[in-house]
């Protein structure tokens, strides 16, 4: 038998300590003692190796020359639980030998670590407690044409609710009101189609969480002073042909001839400029906060469609700069913002239209010109025609 020795502390050593039995040749042995063979005083380290199973993967051979022995030293790198079990074993083969006539006649000794792996297994298999209910109650506002309004209230169990209160709206369409009408799409707040009024604050559905407090309703409204088509829907009719009128397109003297030709040049700087801006979604959040837009929906622009209007009148690719200032020097399209700031705070993008606002009416009372572009911005189109 060869003996694994360690190099490491005692304590370290009980717990690393295996022992391999080699038979060198057929000879009858009995099961509960050891065997140390008498190898040769110079056999190389290969040798060695063969003779050790292949669970012992690292040792170096020490030895005495006279004593014609040699033993293993082992690098244990952490405790091997099955060794502290065979020696175990081991030495209640050597007590009684009772482990070992029960070997000879062919019965396996129980095998706690299997009873613990099925015990294991039969408590998996039993049904986990079921959670306590967490029932809250969604009040929605609910009209459709030839009826009164009313609010209706929706209970669903948050344990089986999506986080977000789309998330609600959707399971109660789906499960339990089909009549339910709001409008959705991208459920990630990029399209803004989800827009209305949540627990008092515009926002979005889809990035907005469910209040986990049982106590308080999730109290949801359309958007507010718009025309109702129905339910959750409003009528964005007036928004968007207000956002027509800022045109906001890129104008340029001569686009019919440029249009497909080259590509427009502009400096990072100047592209900086636009951060803020181009973000907005048009989910009209802001638009319908404001309490100006709300007694002048019909003349006053609103916020969101002046940030875009402030959005093109700053591009440096843009040539129509004069056009678009004129179209906004009116006492009612932009200064009937008294800097309330509602628009900001309601923002679901995080934007700042009032900032822009008052960018528009300092470019518009002359205090601020708009910089010269940093490079030119048709230089491609100069190099084709050469």
């Amino acid at each position: 038998m060869l003996m694994l020795r360690s190099h490491l502390r005692p304590s370290l050593l009980r717990r690393c300590m295996v022992s391999v039995s080699v038979q060198l040749e057929p000879q009858s042995v009995e099961p509960s003692r050891t065997v140390r063979p008498a190898l040769p005083v110079r056999m190389d380290r290969l040798m060695a190796e063969q003779l050790v199973q292949p669970s012992v993967q690292t040792g170096l051979l020490v030895g005495d020359p006279k004593r014609q022995q040699f033993d293993v030293v082992v690098h244990c790198k952490e405790k091997s639980k099955d060794a502290d079990k065979n020696k175990g074993k081991g030495k209640d083969k050597d007590k009684g030998g009772a482990g070992g006539d029960a070997k000879a006649a062919g019965k396996q000794p129980p095998d706690k670590c299997k009873k613990a792996d099925n015990k294991g297994g039969d408590d998996a298999k039993k049904p986990e407690p079921k959670k306590e209910k967490r029932m809250k109650n969604f009040e929605i506002y609910r009209w459709k044409p030839g009826e009164k309004p009313q609010i209706q209230t929706y209970k669903l169990d948050l344990n089986e609710t999506g986080a977000m209160v789309l998330d609600a709206l959707i399971k109660i369409k789906n499960e339990v009101d089909p009549t339910l009408t709001f409008r959705r799409s991208c459920r990630e707040g990029i399209c803004g189609s989800c827009a209305m009024n949540i627990n008092g604050t515009n926002t979005l559905a889809c990035v907005t969480a469910i209040d986990t407090g049982l106590s308080a309703p999730c109290k949801i409204y359309p958007l507010p002073h718009l025309y109702v088509v129905r339910d959750l829907v409003p009528d964005l009719t007036q928004f968007y042909e207000q956002y027509a009128s800022i045109e906001p397109w890129l104008q340029r003297p001569n686009l019919a001839k440029e249009l497909g030709k080259a590509q427009y040049l502009q400096a990072i700087e100047d592209r900086d400029k636009l951060d803020g801006l181009y973000e907005c979604i048009l989910c009209a959040c802001c638009q319908t906060a404001c309490p100006s837009y709300w007694w002048n929906s019909d003349k006053y622009l609103g916020p969101a469609v002046l940030m875009q209007a402030f959005r093109w009148v700053i591009d440096s690719r843009d040539e129509a700069t004069e056009k678009r200032l004129c179209y906004l020097q009116d006492p009612w399209k932009l200064y009937r913002c008294h800097t309330i700031l509602n628009c900001t705070n309601t923002c679901p993008k995080g934007l700042n239209p009032a900032r822009a606002i008052v960018q528009l009416k300092q470019l518009l009372a002359g205090a601020k010109k708009k910089p010269n572009p940093k490079i030119k911005t048709d230089t491609m189109f100069q190099a084709n025609k050469c």
